[in-house]
């Protein structure tokens, strides 16, 4: 059995890296990681994935939700968001583009995007920690 080809379209290298080391060690074939919806719109059309994991917030001009629109209605290839943010605008717009599905990232993470283990430890406890 032929192996399902992804596409991650991700401008956290570290999150994206460790969603590629997850989908390969279930047997999945990552053929390209992308961090704007430009360069994943190109990417789709060179390496015809079977199915694109796509960030809703990513770097650029446009963001995830525009890329899918653009990418399903030139390709036809089916994505699924990976996201952070579920309010009710995103998911209304997201809807939009027929999404297969939608994958919740853990808020629980430490990268560049400000998360540290400071920040949740004072979170948790409130003002002070111990």
């Amino acid at each position: 059995m032929e192996k399902a080809r992804i596409l991650i379209v991700e401008d956290e290298a570290i999150i994206a890296m460790e969603i590629e080391n997850q989908l390969q060690s279930l047997g999945y074939e990552v053929t390209s990681i992308v961090d704007t919806g430009e360069k994943a719109i190109k990417k789709a059309e060179a390496d015809k994935p079977d199915l694109m994991l796509m960030d809703i917030r990513i770097k650029g001009e446009m963001d995830g939700i525009d890329t899918a629109e653009v990418i399903r209605n030139r390709f036809g290839i089916p994505v699924i968001f990976s996201t952070a943010y579920l309010d009710h605008e995103r998911i209304e717009r997201a809807k939009i583009t027929m999404p297969f599905g939608y994958v919740l990232k853990p808020k629980w993470c430490i990268s560049k995007t400000g998360c540290s283990i400071e920040q949740k430890k004072k979170e948790i406890t409130g003002a002070g920690w111990m």
